[in-house]
Protein backbone atom coordinates (compact mmCIF):
# COMPACT_ATOMS: atom_id res chain seq x y z
CA UNK A 1 0.00 0.00 0.00
CA UNK A 2 0.76 3.66 -0.89
CA UNK A 3 0.89 5.80 2.42
CA UNK A 4 0.80 9.93 2.48
CA UNK A 5 1.98 11.97 5.84
CA UNK A 6 0.61 11.56 8.68
CA UNK A 7 -0.21 14.52 9.25
CA UNK A 8 -3.13 14.78 6.83
CA UNK A 9 -6.39 14.28 8.45
CA UNK A 10 -8.70 11.36 7.36
CA UNK A 11 -11.44 11.57 4.80
CA UNK A 12 -15.13 11.87 5.63
CA UNK A 13 -15.60 8.51 3.69
CA UNK A 14 -14.57 4.72 3.82
CA UNK A 15 -13.13 4.35 0.77
CA UNK A 16 -13.16 5.35 -3.23
CA UNK A 17 -12.42 3.34 -6.13
CA UNK A 18 -12.12 3.63 -9.30
CA UNK A 19 -11.46 1.83 -12.50
CA UNK A 20 -9.35 3.07 -15.39
CA UNK A 21 -6.94 1.84 -18.06
CA UNK A 22 -3.58 1.28 -17.41
CA UNK A 23 -0.96 2.77 -20.07
CA UNK A 24 1.50 0.48 -18.73
CA UNK A 25 -0.36 -2.36 -18.98
CA UNK A 26 -2.92 -1.98 -21.42
CA UNK A 27 -5.38 -3.44 -19.15
CA UNK A 28 -8.26 -1.88 -16.84
CA UNK A 29 -7.85 -1.68 -13.16
CA UNK A 30 -9.34 -0.85 -10.13
CA UNK A 31 -7.83 1.86 -8.18
CA UNK A 32 -8.30 1.62 -4.03
CA UNK A 33 -7.98 4.54 -1.65
CA UNK A 34 -9.06 4.02 1.58
CA UNK A 35 -9.63 7.16 4.34
CA UNK A 36 -6.15 6.83 5.53
CA UNK A 37 -5.20 7.59 2.38
CA UNK A 38 -3.44 4.67 1.58
CA UNK A 39 -3.94 3.56 -1.83
CA UNK A 40 -3.44 0.00 -3.82
CA UNK A 41 -3.81 -1.17 -7.25
CA UNK A 42 -6.07 -4.11 -7.53
CA UNK A 43 -4.45 -5.78 -10.34
CA UNK A 44 -0.91 -5.52 -8.60
CA UNK A 45 -2.62 -6.94 -5.22
CA UNK A 46 -3.70 -9.97 -7.48
CA UNK A 47 -0.59 -10.17 -10.22
CA UNK A 48 2.45 -9.06 -8.66
CA UNK A 49 2.50 -8.68 -5.36
CA UNK A 50 2.32 -12.48 -5.03
CA UNK A 51 5.25 -12.79 -7.09
CA UNK A 52 7.48 -10.12 -5.85
CA UNK A 53 7.08 -11.45 -1.96
CA UNK A 54 7.60 -15.25 -3.32
CA UNK A 55 3.74 -16.05 -2.10
CA UNK A 56 1.20 -18.44 -3.71
CA UNK A 57 -1.18 -16.24 -5.88
CA UNK A 58 -3.39 -17.09 -8.65
CA UNK A 59 -1.42 -18.64 -11.82
CA UNK A 60 -1.35 -15.79 -14.46
CA UNK A 61 -1.74 -17.00 -18.27
CA UNK A 62 0.98 -16.21 -20.73
CA UNK A 63 -0.15 -12.43 -21.34
CA UNK A 64 -0.54 -11.65 -18.07
CA UNK A 65 3.02 -12.67 -17.11
CA UNK A 66 4.09 -10.36 -19.59
CA UNK A 67 2.56 -7.68 -17.84
CA UNK A 68 3.73 -8.16 -14.73
CA UNK A 69 7.20 -6.84 -15.24
CA UNK A 70 5.35 -3.60 -17.03
CA UNK A 71 3.32 -2.94 -13.64
CA UNK A 72 5.26 0.11 -11.75
CA UNK A 73 3.34 -1.07 -8.54
CA UNK A 74 3.29 1.21 -5.36
CA UNK A 75 4.89 3.97 -7.12
CA UNK A 76 2.48 3.94 -9.94
CA UNK A 77 1.40 7.26 -11.61
CA UNK A 78 -1.84 6.79 -11.93
CA UNK A 79 -2.36 5.56 -8.44
CA UNK A 80 -0.99 8.69 -6.95
CA UNK A 81 -2.44 10.85 -8.73
CA UNK A 82 -6.01 9.39 -8.25
CA UNK A 83 -5.29 9.74 -4.31
CA UNK A 84 -4.07 13.31 -4.74
CA UNK A 85 -7.24 14.17 -6.58
CA UNK A 86 -8.98 12.81 -3.90
CA UNK A 87 -6.95 14.83 -1.09
CA UNK A 88 -7.17 18.14 -3.04
CA UNK A 89 -11.13 17.46 -3.72
CA UNK A 90 -11.38 16.53 0.13
CA UNK A 91 -9.20 20.02 1.23
CA UNK A 92 -11.17 21.89 -0.73
CA UNK A 93 -14.48 20.77 0.50
CA UNK A 94 -13.18 20.98 4.02
CA UNK A 95 -12.24 24.66 3.52
CA UNK A 96 -15.51 25.91 2.20
CA UNK A 97 -17.50 24.48 4.58
CA UNK A 98 -14.77 26.62 7.42
CA UNK A 99 -15.45 29.90 5.62
CA UNK A 100 -18.30 31.36 5.94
Amino acid sequence: MNAVSPSLPSAKWQACVSTIKCDAIQDYVSIMVKNDWSSQCTWYKQYKAPVSEGQKGIKPDRTTKQKINLCQGPACSWINAYRDQLIKEEQDISSRQASP
